[in-house]
């Protein structure tokens, strides 16, 4: 709670981050839009003619995929380096080590923000924009960075501990892009019987709670919001268990 009540503490670190990155660039974080346009555009013409998709639809869905996708992401790889950026800070301030974490999520919600717009616009571009869809996303977002909030506490504590946890996090991650619906349609992986590898991933229902409203008008089916839930109280069982033993000695392990 403490945490929370410093938001202008973390919230001005994190867009000294976000400045930092773009220094002397010459777009600074349109190039956030402009990656976004090219990586979207040529994956989905080559993905929405190979699962013979309306490229109408097929687009938003994919561009929307990357763009949770790409939140969730960042947030679990910046994780395993939160408390070691903020060596300094720990060291010279008595500040709750959670703003740390809540540091990190603003940088990689601007990332988040902007491809949310670029949606926005394409959406509108293409006629399928529908505000009440997007209305109705509003609690999977929260669900969402309840979640990521979860996740970025488990994997900040332990990156002190052990410093090849990103690069363990990178590749798994990679694996698990694959396994989820980001760059095809659910139905490709149901028309084979393979329906168990996206209900038992969590990710896929965290990006579906947010994605399907947007998309469809209309809420997520429940389940997805029941497995979301179930996800985000396990994560912080082990948030708490995982800070409870390590919070004091963050210190003395950087």
């Amino acid at each position: 709670m403490r945490s929370l009540l410093l938001h202008r503490v973390w919230f001005f670190i994190g867009m000294q981050d976000v400045k930092r990155r773009y220094r002397r660039s010459f777009i600074g974080p349109l190039w956030i839009l402009l990656n976004l346009g090219m990586y979207v555009g040529a994956i989905g013409f080559v993905y929405g003619v190979m699962f013979g998709q309306d490229l109408r639809s097929f687009l938003p869905y994919l561009m929307l995929g990357f763009v949770v996708w790409g939140l969730i992401s960042a947030s679990v790889v910046d994780a395993g380096t939160v408390f070691i950026n903020a060596e300094g800070y720990i060291k010279q301030f008595s500040y709750p080590k959670q703003i740390y974490i809540l540091r990190a999520l603003v940088s990689t919600s601007m990332n988040f923000a902007m491809g949310l717009l670029a949606l926005a616009s394409v959406q509108l571009a293409l006629g399928t924009l529908d505000i009440y869809g997007w209305i109705l996303s509003i609690p999977g977002i929260a669900m969402l960075y309840l979640a990521l909030l979860g996740q970025t506490t488990v994997f900040s504590y332990l990156g002190v501990v052990f410093r090849d946890l990103t690069h363990a996090l990178v590749g798994v991650l990679q694996i698990v892009f694959y396994l989820t619906p980001i760059v095809f349609p659910v139905s490709v992986l149901n028309a084979h019987g393979l329906e168990l590898i996206y209900l038992a991933n969590p990710l896929y229902h965290l990006i579906e709670i947010v994605r399907y409203p947007i998309l469809n008008g209309s809420l997520a089916p429940t389940y997805t919001y029941e497995f979301a839930g179930g996800y985000i109280l396990v994560l912080y069982c082990i948030a708490w268990y995982v800070a409870s033993r390590l919070d004091k000695k963050v210190v003395f392990l950087l």
